[in-house]
């Protein structure tokens, strides 16, 4: 009799990609299998897809029904790879995602290299990776190539690549009481976490021909957590694939109602794309409509006047702070398209702040919202403090690297610093 093999599919909202990562198992050459599709939540569209395939009774649907609000406490594919770990019956367990397909001879091949190999617990493949633009046309391509035996996988193998037994994992989850290390630093590399636990019983042994394909869009995992530190500055506009715009301001997070989204002058081009989770782990706070012109808190890093009044002032914590001259307002790279017209009693609300006056040696108060420079490295100034930035977290925030302020030593010398942000 052919063993059975258990295939777990993590699925979240990828309507254009789940349907044919199905279909990649239903096409199979090898017919004894068991598919457990575990959704987390994902939209209407998904759900409707994955049920029309739910007449085969080799397919199981899991609806994790998270919270967004939850989202971020584990790493959640690791964490709906345990619940269906624990429901196989399969003698080899195997992985899939909605943005992943399966050539047809992949279980056969890889089963048969299992089943002739008594000391083999662990098999993994070349995977073709093809990145595709928001029309799903083809960019650009590479093949994932084997690394020959592996006694650490880590960083060099993906999950959809590899099949192994049960009895592996089981030998994994009485050592370590699970089988995924769903922790949530494990976010970005939770099945690295994994193989780690897997190489103490036994090496990844390679097949050296193609047998899944991995598509990576702009909204893949790995371009969304690429570059993001753990902590996102206060005044950076972020979106999730499924989410609303918001702003972090005060490490929470206040949506950014349409209507306001022109009228405080900000740009498609300034919002950081990110995880789902990572827009969740911060607390909702009230929004941004058009009510924050009558009240506080009002968003920081917003340049504003009044039609009355000539001042320019730069909004920061909830203080304004007057640009006291031209010189001041191009030392640090202003815009003159960014500032916002408001009514003279918008501004007469928010108590004085530290003037912006020209850059030079005896400063000991910096805008918030701009990057600086200094010996080739970047600087962000928050509450008082200058933090050093890497280059590709700025990046990633959508900061102007290429056009940055210029700091000398002396200013850098009379700064407090703080953490880097990392």
């Amino acid at each position: 009799m052919t063993p059975k093999v258990s295939i777990i599919l993590t699925s979240y909202n990828k309507p254009e990609y789940i349907k044919n990562s199905i279909e990649s198992v239903l096409n199979q050459t090898y017919r004894n299998w068991e598919l457990f599709i575990m959704d987390d939540n994902s939209d209407r569209k998904t759900v409707e897809i994955i049920k029309l395939y739910l007449s085969d009774k080799r397919i199981k649907y899991h609806n994790s029904l998270i919270k967004n609000e939850d989202r971020y406490k584990t790493t959640r594919y690791a964490t709906l790879i345990n619940d269906a770990l624990s429901k196989t019956s399969g003698k080899y367990i195997t992985y899939l995602t909605d943005d992943n397909i399966y050539l047809p001879s992949r279980l056969e091949i890889m089963i048969n290299l299992l089943e002739s190999n008594d000391d083999i617990d662990i098999v993994y493949s070349n995977q073709k990776v093809i990145y595709v633009d928001e029309q799903r046309k083809i960019q650009k391509e590479y093949i994932r190539e084997t690394q020959g035996v592996l006694t650490k996988a880590e960083g060099l193998v993906d999950h959809c690549s590899i099949m192994h037994s049960k009895k592996i994992a089981e030998k994994v989850y009485n050592r370590f009481g699970k089988y995924w290390d769903d922790d949530f630093v494990h976010w970005n590399h939770g099945d690295a976490a994994f193989w780690k636990r897997l190489t103490l019983f036994n090496s990844f042994h390679p097949i050296n021909i193609i047998l899944d394909i991995a598509y990576k869009d702009y909204y893949s995992f790995q371009n969304l957590y690429e570059h993001l530190p753990k902590h996102i500055p206060d005044g950076v506009l972020v979106k999730g694939p499924s989410t609303s715009i918001y702003l972090i301001q005060n490490q929470r997070r206040r949506r950014v109602c349409e209507e306001v989204f022109s009228r405080l002058k900000y740009k498609e081009k300034d919002i950081v794309n990110i995880p789902d989770p990572f827009i969740y782990k911060y607390l909702e706070d009230s929004p941004l409509n058009i009510r924050i012109f009558d009240s506080l808190p009002f968003p920081s890093h917003r340049l504003i006047k009044s039609k009355q009044n000539p001042t320019i002032f730069l909004i920061q914590n909830n203080k304004k702070h007057p640009i006291l001259n031209p010189d001041a307002f191009g030392d640090y790279k202003f815009d003159w398209q960014d500032i916002v017209e408001v009514d003279d009693k918008v501004i007469s609300r928010f108590p004085e702040g530290n003037p912006i006056t020209e850059l030079n040696s005896n400063i000991s108060f910096l805008p918030e919202g701009v990057l600086y420079s200094f010996d080739s490295n970047f600087y962000i100034f928050i509450n008082n403090q200058l933090h050093r930035i890497k280059k590709d977290i700025a990046i990633k925030l959508k900061m102007p690297v290429h056009e940055p302020v210029l700091l000398d030593s002396r200013i850098i010398l009379r700064m407090y610093k703080g953490q880097d942000i990392s």
